[in-house]
């Protein structure tokens, strides 16, 4: 499997959170499960927090938001930060949380030092 770095996502672990930044304008199934299986191929033995910049993206397809909301895209997530200072990705970001309802606490920030603080409490 290629490595999402190449492509639309990069992810590293940081201080026991996995960092994701998109560097992609949409973000359809095939990305959402690339960046999912290769989280679990390299950190699927641990419950982790996530923190997700999401500044490119502009379009997120349902089957994504459907994808990324369900068991299987949570999978070994114990919460998941959100941050964005694009209007645009705000707006995705509130419909994908109060339509889709991921299965973990999930919430959106604009800054990275929130978003870390918060995340805390979660780390094992």
């Amino acid at each position: 499997m290629e490595s999402p770095e190449s492509r639309s996502i990069q992810i590293e672990l940081v201080k026991g959170i996995l960092i994701g930044t998109y560097h992609c304008e949409t973000v359809d199934l095939e990305t959402a499960k690339t960046a999912v299986n290769y989280r679990m191929k390299h950190w699927g033995s641990k419950d982790l927090p996530l923190l997700i910049h999401t500044n490119k993206v502009k379009h997120l397809t349902k089957e994504a938001r459907d994808y990324l909301a369900s068991k299987e895209g949570c999978e070994k997530i114990k919460s998941c930060a959100i941050i964005t200072n694009s209007v645009i990705t705000k707006v995705i970001a509130n419909f994908f949380l109060n339509i889709n309802k991921p299965l973990v606490p999930t919430k959106l920030f604009t800054n990275e030092v929130s978003a870390k603080k918060w995340l805390a409490n979660f780390k094992t």
